[in-house]
């Protein structure tokens, strides 16, 4: 991740997580986090999607 897109990124995740993000910025951070998946390569495994929430431990 460079660093343009590291500030890019802490930038646009306070303002989302602080619930002001505009549908702008939201679109942004998204594309953001879309362009450092497909550089560093990670794939999220289809079964993280099927997770047991009965076994999950609180």
């Amino acid at each position: 991740m460079s660093r343009y897109q590291q500030k890019k990124l802490q930038e646009l995740s306070l303002i989302f997580s602080q619930g002001r993000a505009s549908s702008k910025q939201i679109q942004q951070l998204s594309a953001l986090l879309a362009q450092i998946n497909q550089i560093s390569g990670q794939v999220i495994p289809e079964s993280t999607h099927n997770i047991d929430l009965k076994n999950r431990l609180y």
